[in-house]
Parts: structure tokens; C-alpha cells; sequence
């Protein structure tokens, strides 16, 4: 069948073509089909990522989505994808004037360097571009901010030296992140920020710090900040997201907790945590006992 579906990639018909990889997209979407290794192999991946460059918009979505799924096999080698021209032509299409091929070459990449190794890593970074990535995260599309958002979570999570993709060219990044949070148009771009903020705060002091300034940096006079917004949301995941980088900023063992405690102490962030120990999520909940355990540990009551 996985030979059917092959040689219809292929095929001169556009609709047959677009077929086969929504075929492929289904069949990805098991855990099962994927770990079999079955689909990271030649015959699969060089006519998928041809298809990158078809004339039909349609089929570049197809099999974008296709790919997306076939990506998150991390129990092959990834290496195939990239000498086929497959991680630069995402790149390429992640510049399309079309915005579903932009998200969808971006959500293709997020997969893609799910939990990688920091080797590709580094080469995806190195052919997307701080500039271009900052650009993606302030596109006028919601859809195309939120996969770029993801792809920077991704990008970041795991050894500390990636978290210094986002100081790259003064901090393109992390200011694009801020300024789109800031003004968020629906939770999932709230919600990709907030954990790629959360990685961020994961690393050493000086990314903490880097952190603290942006949530701090946005919140005027007269704004109240983005954080109690997002604690406050109707959005499960954005209250989880939101107060996981609280815990990081708070991570007894740094040597800047206490100051960035009183800062977020002093902004309200607190006393909204503790107005959630009953939140009905159990994983917020956790979360904030998390939190406000921390903060006890610097005597606060």
C-alpha cells in the first residue's frame, strides 16, 4: 500500500497527487505506524518534499501537513530529510506570500526539531535567521504567529546554549515575543510564548533576568501586565504555560529569586497566584502550589 501511496505522489493529476498526502497524513497520525520507521525513507520523503515546489497551492499544503506528521519520528535518523533539500525548502516556504503554506512550512519545522539533537538544532536556526524568525512572530496571520512561537519553544528547549538563539542579533527574538504577547489575539499565541519564556527561564541567570525585563518592559504606566491577564484567562493551558515560567523565574536555587519575587510580588502576579491554590485545572493547581511554596521559602507568608 505505502507503494500506492508513493507513486501517487507523483502522479500528473494535481487531486491525486494532494490525496496521497492527506493518505500519508492519516496513516502519520499513529504513534504505532510512525515508530515502525516506516515512512523517513527515500521513496516517501524525496517526492513529498518535491511536491514543496508544486504549482498547486493545495497540494503544498498537503503535503506540508503531511510532512509535519512524518517529522516527529525521532526514532530514525533525521539526516535523510536534510540532504534532500527538505529543512531548506521549509525554510524557503516559511517566506511564501501564501499564509497557510507559511504556517504550514513552519509547523513542519516546529515538528521537525522536536526534541532534536542541538546539532540540527543549530542548522535549522542558522538557515531560518533571527530576522526572519522575528518577522514570522509578528505576522499579520494569527495562525503563522502561533507556529512561530512553537518553533521558537522547540528550538530552545533542552541544553542551555540554545537559549542564546533568542539574544541573537540583539535580542530580535525575544523582543518579537514580548511585543506579540503583549498583544495577543487568542490564547494559542499567548500560550506558545509564554512556554517559549518558559524555556527561556530555564537557563542561567542572565536569560532569567532577560525574561523578568521583558514582562516588565511591557507593562506601562496604564497596562496592566499581559502576565495577570493570561493568569486570569478563561484558557487552561494558558494559566498552566503562564505560571510554569513563574516557577522558573522563582527557582529557589537562583541566586536572583528574592529580587524577582518582590518584583512580581509588587505587580500583582502573586496575589493573583494565590487567589488560584483551587484552580480546576489540576496541572495549573500543581503548578501554583509550586510557586507559592517557593515564594515561602524566602519567607514570604
Amino acid at each position: 500500500v505505502l507503494n500506492l501511496v508513493a507513486d501517487a505522489l507523483t502522479d500528473y493529476n494535481a487531486g491525486v497527487r494532494a490525496a496521497a498526502c492527506i493518505c500519508l497524513k492519516s496513516v502519520t497520525r499513529s504513534i504505532k505506524n510512525l515508530s515502525a520507521g516506516s515512512f523517513m525513507i527515500e521513496t516517501i520523503v524525496i517526492p513529498l518534499v518535491q511536491l514543496f515546489l508544486d504549482p498547486s497551492t493545495s497540494v503544498q499544503v498537503a503535503a506540508l501537513g503531511a510532512t509535519s506528521n512524518i517529522v516527529v519520528d525521532f526514532t530514525t535518523n533525521k539526516s535523510i530529510f536534510v540532504q534532500c533539500g527538505g529543512m531548506k525548502q521549509l525554510v524557503q516556504l516559511a517566506k511564501s506570500m501564501e499564509s497557510s503554506v507559511r504556517s504550514n512550512a513552519l509547523w513542519a519545522l516546529k515538528n521537525f526539531v522536536f526534541q532534536a539533537d542541538n546539532r540540527l538544532k543549530e542548522g535549522v536556526f542558522s538557515e531560518l535567521t533571527a530576522s526572519l524568525l522575528s518577522s514570522l512572530i509578528r505576522d499579520p496571520e494569527p495562525s503563522v504567529q502561533e507556529q512561530a512561537l512553537a518553533l521558537v519553544r522547540n528550538l530552545v528547549d533542552g541544553c542551555i546554549n540554545l537559549i542564546e538563539f533568542v539574544f541573537a542579533e540583539d535580542g530580535l527574538i525575544l523582543g518579537a515575543i514580548g511585543r506579540q504577547l503583549q498583544c495577543a489575539s487568542k490564547a494559542e499565541i499567548g500560550i506558545q510564548g509564554m512556554y517559549a519564556l518558559c524555556n527561556v527561564a530555564s537557563g542561567n541567570e542572565f536569560h532569567r533576568e532577560a525574561v523578568m525585563q521583558l514582562l516588565f518592559t511591557q507593562m506601562g504606566d496604564k497596562n496592566q501586565s499581559f502576565v495577570v491577564k493570561f493568569l486570569q484567562s478563561n484558557d487552561s493551558q494558558l494559566r498552566t504555560a503562564t505560571v510554569w515560567t513563574i516557577v522558573n523565574l522563582t527557582c529557589p536555587s537562583s541566586p536572583g529569586a528574592p529580587c524577582r519575587l518582590e518584583k512580581l510580588r509588587n505587580a500583582g502576579i502573586v496575589s493573583q497566584i494565590k487567589n488560584m491554590v483551587n484552580d480546576p485545572c489540576v496541572d495549573v493547581k500543581l503548578r501554583v502550589r509550586t510557586v507559592l511554596g517557593q515564594s515561602m521559602a524566602f519567607g514570604d507568608n
